[in-house]
């Protein structure tokens, strides 16, 4: 019995680190993507006259 509950103990700790494993990981890939997001530059204050003009098709 005591090898069944060692085991057993085993097997839920593992499952429990696991669990923290993949959402730590996943935190660390939505912190990347709020971090591309902010190095994109889709909300710069740049006004349509600073631009400038596209280039024409050849």
């Amino acid at each position: 019995m005591k090898k069944v509950t060692s085991i057993l103990a085993v097997a839920i700790m593992t499952i429990g680190m696991a669990t923290s494993i993949i959402q730590n990981t996943a935190s660390e890939f939505e912190f990347m993507n709020d971090i591309s997001k902010a190095l994109t530059c889709n909300d710069c204050a740049t006004f349509p006259d600073d631009r400038k003009p596209p280039k024409g098709i050849a």
